[in-house]
């Protein structure tokens, strides 16, 4: 759900001076706190954000009545009366940073707790954990920063919609694989090996059916083990290649959880059985880890001659494959055919667009950009960092290079000035011009972002006193929106263009009305000022659904498959 809500920290619960987290920890064995981490980290994605309870992970039945309940009512009571917007304390960062501690601490002392004990002070480590949010909020007056930073803070991993993103992920692994089997042949038989397989649709299909028990999950069983039965007669296949998910060593000074998506899986060998730490990065496994593990098995080629240079490898993965194979044909099986096409093979010229489309006077400008943002900006505290990130991807970089919003004005200004030679039907006076950034890092999909980018680009197109007129807002659109509306852009009544100008209408019209509080305000402008994927999931949720374009694929996994 869209809704911006209040961290809580240990402040706002509790009168004392904390103690520190190690102290709250101790007397707490391994196996307890990696049981409540995967516990907090599933129940993270699945309780509704306007649940009343809040301290439902931390108190159960048993609880009701106790002082300690009774202190934290009030507590939450006062803080209600003060604040205009309504507080959490179960989120997804501070899960997984939990995840993070409890793997890495080991009790010293044996202290005889009751389990009300544990739990308080689990809710303790909990709300200390919370308060190592971003800071310099208070500082930002720009209400589209404020917007983005608030989204990174509450939704960088938890507005994800988990059924839609292992549909986009199945598809584009076979596209990426398939890719790999054609360009780097010696790289695909390792990572075959690697995993025990005999060829790469067995890698989809595997991390495709283990994924479809994620979703068995609810609140009152929130963890599901996966358990492979030793009489199924590929247990030792299976569990070779499982077992290469699974986090098995101690790890210090992560950063953005980089340990956890590369091995999101734990496994109790007493018991045989696995469990997913955090659901959204087991299924970014099937293709967003893909590039990672093609990396290392690359790494391992160094002393041969199928070693590709590591600016070479980012630059076939990024503009050969995100660019050239992935938005070219995502686009064409996605927009009808009626319209006039322009992709990789007519844009050779440098300073092109990477996609052209014209429906009449209506002209769709691409540019894709499949920027990966580090994991120390994602993790600093500093808000300005990662807004100063953002600007030296969509604007300018810290070189001067022109980035997204400059390169789309070029063309927006070759196209005026009669110089857009590749589409000789254009009427340069006479145009209606659509910039989109596709982005294939669905960070850039975080609420504020493409209002603020939106933001910086007429203030571009302002310095350079370019003619508004005409120029409609840019929207930044997640290649995984384009697949999943396969079936329907074709179509005119789900046509691109109708989809972008209601998008930008329901947030115009909200935008545009008065509220009485700064608190409000921010409030009320998060819940519409929200990315384009959101807006399609939430408008077409009843009508996406597994279209002759996605049919397509069953050709690489056989008939009978």
């Amino acid at each position: 759900m869209n809704i911006i809500r209040i961290i809580l920290e240990y402040k706002d619960l509790f009168d004392d001076k904390p103690k520190n987290i190690d102290y709250y920890l101790n007397g707490i064995s391994k196996e307890k706190l990696l049981e409540s981490a995967i516990y907090y980290c599933s129940l993270s994605t699945l309780l509704d954000p306007e649940l009343s309870n809040l301290v439902y992970p931390f108190l159960l039945e048993c609880d009701k009545g106790t002082k300690l309940e009774e202190h934290i009512k009030l507590k939450v009571k006062e803080f209600l009366n003060k604040k205009n917007v309504l507080p959490v304390i179960l989120n997804v960062r501070s899960s997984l940073k939990f995840f993070e501690l409890a793997q890495n601490f080991d009790c010293q002392d044996n202290i005889n707790l009751s389990e009300s004990d544990i739990r308080e002070r689990l809710l303790k480590v909990y709300l200390l954990l919370n308060k190592l949010h971003y800071k310099g909020l208070e500082r930002k007056e720009n209400f589209n920063e404020l917007l983005v930073i608030q989204s990174l803070i509450h939704s960088i991993y938890s507005d994800t919609n988990r059924h839609y993103l292992r549909i986009v992920e199945f598809f584009k692994s076979c596209l990426f694989l398939k890719f790999c089997e054609s360009h780097i042949p010696n790289h695909m038989t390792k990572f075959l090996h690697e995993f025990g397989i005999s060829n790469w649709q067995e890698y989809v299909l595997n991390v495709h059916q283990l994924g479809m028990l994620i979703f068995e999950r609810s609140i009152e069983n929130p963890i599901i083990p996966i358990i492979i039965p030793i009489e199924d007669e590929n247990y030792s296949k299976k569990v070779f290649f499982f077992d290469k998910f699974c986090l098995s060593d101690v790890y210090h000074n992560d950063k953005d959880f980089t340990y956890i998506k590369s091995k999101p899986v734990v496994k109790n060998e007493k018991e045989g059985e696995y469990y997913v730490i955090f659901e959204q990065f087991f299924i970014e496994k099937m293709f967003k880890g893909l590039y990672f593990i093609f990396n290392d098995i690359n790494k391992s080629f160094e002393t041969t001659e199928y070693f590709i240079k590591p600016a070479k490898f980012r630059s076939d993965f990024g503009k050969k494959f995100s660019e050239q194979v992935l938005l070219n044909k995502i686009i064409k099986d996605s927009i009808g055919k009626k319209y006039k096409h322009l992709g990789y093979e007519e844009l050779q010229r440098k300073g092109l667009p990477d996609y052209y489309i014209r429906d009449g006077r209506n002209i769709f400008l691409f540019e894709c950009k499949d920027n990966l943002i580090s994991k120390e900006v994602i993790d600093t505290e500093d808000v300005d960092i990662f807004l100063k990130e953002l600007h030296h991807i969509f604007v300018e970089s810290e070189q001067g290079k022109q980035k997204a919003i400059k390169q789309l004005i070029n063309n927006i200004m070759a196209i005026r000035n009669g110089e857009f030679i590749e589409d000789i039907g254009i009427k340069p006076n006479n145009n209606i011009i659509y910039p989109i950034i596709v982005t294939h890092n669905t960070i850039f999909s975080l609420t504020g972002i493409n209002i603020l980018v939106n933001e910086w680009f007429f203030k571009e197109l302002d310095e350079q006193a370019i003619d508004k007129k005409n120029i409609r807002n840019i929207t930044i659109i997640n290649i995984n929106s384009l697949i999943l509306l396969q079936g329907l852009l074709s179509q005119n009544e789900y046509n691109l263009k109708n989809i972008i100008e209601s998008y930008w209408g329901a947030i115009d019209k909200v935008s545009r009305k008065k509220f009485p509080t700064r608190e409000i305000v921010i409030s009320e402008r998060y819940k519409v000022s929200c990315s384009f994927d959101y807006f399609v999931e939430s408008k077409f949720s009843g009508k996406i659904k597994l279209s002759k374009e996605f049919l397509k694929y069953e050709e690489y996994f056989g008939k009978n498959d």
